[in-house]
């Protein structure tokens, strides 16, 4: 925090947090007048060694008794304590402490700007290299045992610090899911290498998420190889339990106007898909459609694996060469698909191919495409609106 409060901590504090903190929690609290930090009397007890439990138990109790007030707790903590028997109590050598900044969220406003802006103060002063462990609890159903030794642990495992392990799993999919878009961006690749990507026959290339199985990346070979062909339908899936991407149908011939009907009755329902879509002799579209009834995992992990996976199948099969995908559609339902954006280009494919294409009509056909051409950009006009009427 930047802004300081000006309170302090009192001789009191510093006489028990010195000769007692290493064995007994102390409960910090700001005193009636807000001038100075002052030690809570919780218990009367004098004993030097106490479990975690009890103290954690006296500890919650004195907190429901004062809640929502806040309170600064100094808790004595052995680090060697989990490397040797397990034992629960805690033990005399190398002490150390957790520092835990209990501030509720239904406490007066008044009282959370006070403390929030007097803890770099009291860490000061009392040391904040004293303190192993730094936790920021807002409940009393965090002050246990059980979540004491979970955020611990947490904090000694994970790479966010005091919070893994407390996210719920959507909260942990999104944040892998933006971590490894973020690597996509960047072109530094994923960091961390999903189980089909461990091993080196998985055929995972670049930064691509997923492997391909063996069954597509044949179909995306035939669909290179295939210049004369035209109507090609390839639509694969991720399979999430074996982290491949697999292939779920083929379908030859099928033209631009019946490509949504044949889509509705072959793609996997209530789940995303990635098609390609042979819509020209050397030209490839990729479709991702993600209906409205997907799950959410579903979602983030199709839209994450999309840009990468985009970008290998045009450096390793569609490069340009003979076959180019020049098209990224992207749609939620099938029924929201464009075929216009498709439609032209085939009709005119095919028209050719029926006529013999020859130079009068190839004459003809680029002089209205370069009339229609002009007037988009020329675009529409309008006559001036009319001003309001007079009064």
């Amino acid at each position: 925090m930047s802004t300081q409060s000006g309170i302090t901590v009192s001789s009191k504090l510093a006489d028990v947090f010195k000769t007692k903190s290493s064995s007994t929690p102390i409960v910090i609290k700001i005193s009636s007048n807000s001038t100075e930090l002052i030690p809570a009397e919780i218990n009367n007890e004098t004993s030097t060694t106490t479990s975690i439990s009890s103290s954690i138990a006296q500890l919650n109790k004195y907190l429901s008794q004062t809640f929502p007030e806040p309170a600064y707790i100094s808790f004595p903590y052995d680090s060697s304590e989990g490397n040797n028997d397990g034992n629960s109590s805690l033990v005399q050598s190398q002490p150390q402490k957790i520092f835990i900044s209990f501030i509720p969220d239904s406490a007066p406003i008044k009282q959370k700007m006070l403390y929030a802006s007097t803890k770099n103060t009291l860490l000061t002063s009392l040391g904040s290299s004293q303190f192993a462990y730094k936790f920021a609890w807002t409940e009393l159903d965090e002050v246990t045992e059980d979540h004491l030794t979970r955020s611990i642990n947490d904090e000694k495992n994970g790479e966010n610090r005091g919070v893994k392990g407390l996210k719920t799993e959507k909260e942990e999919i999104v944040e892998n899911i933006n971590q490894q878009s973020y690597y996509a961006r960047t072109g530094l690749g994923f960091k961390r290498e999903l189980a089909s990507m461990s091993s080196k026959t998985s055929g995972s290339t670049g930064d691509i998420l997923y492997a391909f199985d063996e069954k597509l990346k044949l179909e995306f070979e035939n669909l290179k190889e295939s210049k004369l062909d035209v109507g090609i339908v390839v639509i694969f899936n991720i399979n999430m339990a074996s982290e491949v991407i697999e292939l779920h149908e083929k379908i030859n011939k099928v033209n631009v106007d019946g490509l949504i009907n044949k889509l509705e009755s072959n793609v996997a329902p209530l789940k995303p898909s990635y098609i390609l879509y042979k819509y020209e002799q050397s030209k490839v579209a990729f479709i991702y459609t993600c209906p409205s009834g997907s799950s959410v995992k579903d979602r983030m992990v199709y839209a994450a694996s999309k840009n990468s996976l985009i970008s290998h199948l045009k450096n390793e099969y569609f490069n340009g060469d003979d076959v180019v995908l020049d098209k990224n559609l992207e749609v939620g339902d099938l029924n929201e698909l464009e075929v216009s954006e498709l439609e032209s280009d085939f009709g005119n494919d095919e028209s050719k191919q029926s006529r013999g294409a020859t130079p009068s009509s190839h004459s003809s056909s680029s002089l209205s495409s370069a009339n229609n051409q002009s007037a988009n950009n020329t675009g529409l006009r309008f006559n001036k609106p009319k001003g309001p009427r007079r009064r």
